[in-house]
């Protein structure tokens, strides 16, 4: 039988000569960034700012939701940045009665807890400050108009 470790705890315990554990989440606390809501009468490709952040924001996967009511029959809504604009959620159905979302739904969990121009798919901090100074992260409706009202949370660190 083989015992597995998460690698920010189970490093140092492993037989290996542990790795540097890094430091950069320890003793912080997550907040909430924006927390916020719009009633919608969008056509298909319009945009909604959902937050303007640093680039280095670390978001939280978990506590970091979307909801929405019946926002029209075949309607669907993205997250990202202007550069990767389906990036934290891509497509997702918002035609039900009400619903909610995780805001970082197409992310792989292998980019959870890692700074947001990361997460987007930038190769470099630089390469995104090349495109904004901070990060615009816009809702994006999709493949038809929406009727109704959208309500986000984002939580996180701000470095």
């Amino acid at each position: 039988m083989t015992k597995y470790y998460g690698s920010l705890v189970g490093t140092p315990k492993q037989a290996v000569p542990p790795a540097l554990i890094p430091n950069v989440l320890a003793d912080n606390k997550d907040w909430v960034l924006v927390r916020d809501t719009i009633e919608l009468a969008a056509s298909a490709t319009d945009t909604v700012q959902a937050a303007l952040l640093p680039w280095e924001t670390v978001l939280n996967p978990y506590a970091s939701d979307i909801s929405f009511d019946d926002l029209g029959t075949g309607t669907t809504l993205s997250l990202g940045n202007v550069t990767y604009p389906t990036a934290l959620i891509s497509a997702t159905d918002v035609a039900t009665a009400a619903g909610t979302a995780k805001a970082m739904k197409s992310v792989d969990i292998a980019n959870y807890f890692k700074p947001l121009w990361q997460t987007l798919g930038y190769a470099t901090l630089a390469a995104a400050q090349a495109v904004s100074a901070q990060c615009e992260l816009l809702f994006t409706i999709n493949t038809a108009g929406a009727t109704g009202t959208l309500t986000w949370q984002l939580v996180g660190i701000k470095r």
